[in-house]
């Protein structure tokens, strides 16, 4: 218990274990004996006892670190499609794939692996399997490249948070080894039939077992958007119900006599452990059962531990389990809130009052106090805030824990003993909907934050969470920085273009002034576009109420798909595109408009068209007084090309959007030397089905002096102009990147163009 109770052992260990994801390289596992040597030394000699929690944790990092790498290498070093074995880990869900699971790798190619380097992975099938399946099928294993910009959501840090090391494409009918017919799916599947024809049935199945499939996008979007999401997504909130509903049960029986006395703790400890079985073990229960787990080992044990300890011991825990915890939103949700509960809860050791009135009083204060500090969190990792989440956790969190949570309970168990809970159901049903009608007007409330109001809620936190201890002059000092970051981003007198990273596609945004427009807006799909998680999260991000303009050049769905994202939800003033379509005006040769001192030329196509293809993509040549000078060229062939150098138009810039997304049938050769660009910006997407860039194009545009520039490699691509001047900037190599990122995309950024 001595090493439990320093706190500076226990504290060094979980920092060091948290500042593992962020760590520039990963160093090979020879240096694991470094740690070890270091550790032996540090126990030896007194001088060096603090440094204890650091080598334990440098070893565990290098361990973990080394063993996710070698998973990973196992994968790729084969060349052709492999053979492989995998243990469906969860549900699958429905995509434009067919359908993807979580999988571990149990062997390649008649080859078993151990169990420790079993490569965890995102499956994608044409066929839905069951939970418990071993499969068998040929497949060929992917890096993760996802997309890196500004703002919008991370694949690779998602993946990463999940232990997954790759994506493996299942390329042959699939044999079933072993089809595993386990309780927890017969369990599943009889409560959805129960539920089939229920409109909330995604949130009950979400609240029994984890599987949020069925959820429809305004469910989720009205539950975000009211601060209740955390409330179906089962955590240690609900694994805490769950140990309160088993406990009661065992009280009864716990009156029999003194041995019976610590019943009710072990069936409230099977209660959780049943739910979180049936939530398939997901890392926010299994960091909910090891905190629970280590609240009933003290209690049984008599062992007394202050809160801060506890919070330390269970910090620890996890992050030796899990030690790169630290990138995952829902760790730091859940570990802020226990801290901000700590924090209080020492602020009143103090101040216990009889009153039931002024306690009453202290507890709202208290609520309150903890939602406004998790405002900062939500705001970091989500891109907004709803103002009106504390009122309504408030109201909801009684709700779900005191009836919604037990009676799920009650009707999984009326239905696991072959029974019809639909009487159950209906009452969840019942007890669902005033939450639904609520959180329908939570949507005006939701405050999209940018990046200047995510660090002053940040530091405002701090500021309330120390105000006992700062003096007034650290108080001004804060309100000064409170004061610099309210200003927000810097305008000047320049301008800038940013070539997003939206995989295969194409959407620009063209800033100046504090103004935008847009040029393309990337793709759709069911469900989803690029304007909802890439181009609304940056302009969010960046506090833009509305967008000047959208300009189309062509109708694909990879650069017209989100249109329809556009014109709800950023209103654009003016909408040029060279296709026919209503309320667009004309984008062909000859147009020309002054903006924001920016001057916009389009060069083709000749007229306008009822459907515009590659070749009717909308040409722009935007140039400034100081002659800098951007073509923007959508996808535009070699026959357009043609013409264009036939017409003598004037193609010359500084840079240049790549036609086609550096597909050999466009930048022709005669093309390339008249633009002359020194700066040739291709937006693709890496490992791509057409294997863009064609070699030849890249070869082209550097022969001809230009530097060429991808977003498949770069991100997204930002370049500024201010004055005489041109910088440009990549999120890849202009920010900074942790060893994850090169490991889980097989250090693609350097492999060049030898593919």
């Amino acid at each position: 218990m001595a090493l439990i109770k320093n706190n500076w052992l226990i504290s060094s260990y979980c920092l060091t274990l948290l500042s593992s994801p962020y760590w520039p390289k990963m160093p090979g596992m020879i240096y694991c004996w470094w740690g070890v040597l270091l550790l032996f030394f540090a126990l030896r000699i007194m001088q060096l006892w603090h440094t204890i929690g650091i080598c334990i944790a440098l070893v565990l990092i290098l361990l973990y670190g080394n063993i996710l790498k070698r998973q990973s290498d196992i994968l790729f070093q084969f060349e052709h499609d492999i053979t492989i074995n995998v243990k469906v880990d969860s549900f699958f869900t429905q995509n434009s794939f067919g359908y993807s699971v979580q999988a571990h790798v149990l062997s390649i190619n008649n080859t078993s692996i151990r169990w420790w380097m079993q490569p965890k992975v995102k499956l994608y099938t044409t066929t839905e399997y069951h939970p418990g399946d071993i499969l068998k099928m040929s497949a060929t294993a992917k890096p993760i490249t996802g997309l890196l910009n500004e703002a919008g959501f991370d694949s690779e840090r998602y993946f990463f948070s999940q232990g997954i090391v790759a994506k493996v494409f299942a390329r042959s009918d699939i044999e079933v080894q072993q089809s595993e017919d386990s309780w927890r799916y017969r369990l599943f599947q009889r409560v959805a039939r129960q539920l089939e024809d229920d409109p909330l049935k995604g949130i009950i199945l979400a609240l029994s077992f984890a599987n949020r499939n069925e959820l429809t996008d305004q469910q989720w979007r009205i539950l975000k958007e009211s601060g209740l999401a955390h409330l179906i997504a089962i955590s240690g909130l609900h694994i805490g119900i769950a140990y309160s509903f088993g406990f009661f049960l065992g009280i009864p029986i716990s009156r029999f006599g003194r041995r019976w006395l610590w019943l009710s703790v072990i069936f409230g400890g099977c209660s959780a452990l049943t739910y979180a079985w049936l939530a398939g073990f997901s890392l926010p229960t299994q960091r909910a059962m090891l905190m629970l787990l280590i609240h009933i080992v003290l209690r049984l044990s008599h062992i007394r531990m202050s809160l801060k300890d506890r919070f330390l011991l269970t910090l620890s825990g996890i992050l030796t389990i899990h030690p790169f915890a630290g990138v995952s939103a829902s760790f730091w949700m859940s570990f802020a809130a226990v801290f901000l509960v700590l924090y209080l809860v020492s602020q009143e050791r103090d101040a216990l009052h009889r009153d039931r009135i002024r306690k009453l009083i202290r507890q709202i204060k208290g609520h309150v106090v903890l939602m406004l500090g998790m405002l900062p969190v939500s705001a970091y990792f989500f891109g907004g805030v709803s103002l009106v989440a504390p009122l309504y956790n408030i109201v909801f969190i009684p709700w779900f824990s005191v009836l919604i949570v037990p009676l799920i309970f009650i009707g999984l168990g009326i239905t696991s003993c072959g029974g019809s809970a639909i009487l159950i159901w209906q009452m969840i049903h019942v007890l669902l909907e005033p939450v639904m009608w609520a959180a329908g007007f939570a949507a005006p409330a939701w405050l999209f934050t940018p990046s200047s109001l995510i660090y002053l809620l940040m530091i405002a936190a701090v500021v309330v969470l120390l105000w006992p201890i700062l003096s007034p002059r650290s108080i001004g000092f804060f309100l000064v920085m409170m004061c610099g970051f309210s200003v927000g981003r810097d305008t000047t007198t320049g301008w800038q273009i940013d070539i997003l990273d939206v995989g295969h596609g194409l959407s620009i945004l063209i800033e100046k002034n504090g103004h935008y427009i847009l040029y393309d807006t990337g793709k759709s799909w069911p469900g989803g576009s690029m304007v909802q998680s890439v181009v609304t999260p940056v302009l969010r991000q960046r506090g833009v109420r509305h967008l000047d303009g959208l300009i189309l050049s062509h109708s694909d769905n990879d650069h017209a798909g989100g249109r329809f994202d556009v014109e709800k939800n950023w209103h654009p003033r003016f909408k040029r595109a060279s296709a026919l379509m209503s309320g667009y005006q004309p984008c062909v040769q000859g147009d020309s408009w002054l903006w924001q001192a920016l001057m916009f030329e389009v060069l083709w196509p000749p007229k306008r068209v009822d459907k515009a293809d590659n070749d009717d993509s909308c040409t722009i040549r935007i140039s400034d007084d100081a002659g800098h000078s951007v073509l923007l060229t959508g996808d535009i062939e070699k026959g357009s090309e043609r013409q264009m150098l036939q017409q003598n138009l004037p193609l010359s810039s500084d840079v240049v959007i790549v036609p086609h997304h550096g597909s050999y049938t466009s930048s022709s050769l005669l093309w390339v030397k008249r633009v002359g660009a020194q700066v040739a910006i291709a937006s693709l997407a890496g490992i791509n089905a057409w294997h863009l860039p064609n070699a030849g194009v890249v070869k082209r545009y550097q022969q001809n002096g230009t530097q060429w520039l991808d977003t498949a490699i770069s991100g997204q691509v930002e370049i500024v102009f201010s004055g005489r001047k041109r910088e440009v900037k990549t999120m890849r190599k202009h920010t900074f990147s942790p060893w994850y990122r090169q490991m889980l995309r097989k250090q693609v950024e350097w492999r060049g163009y030898s593919r």
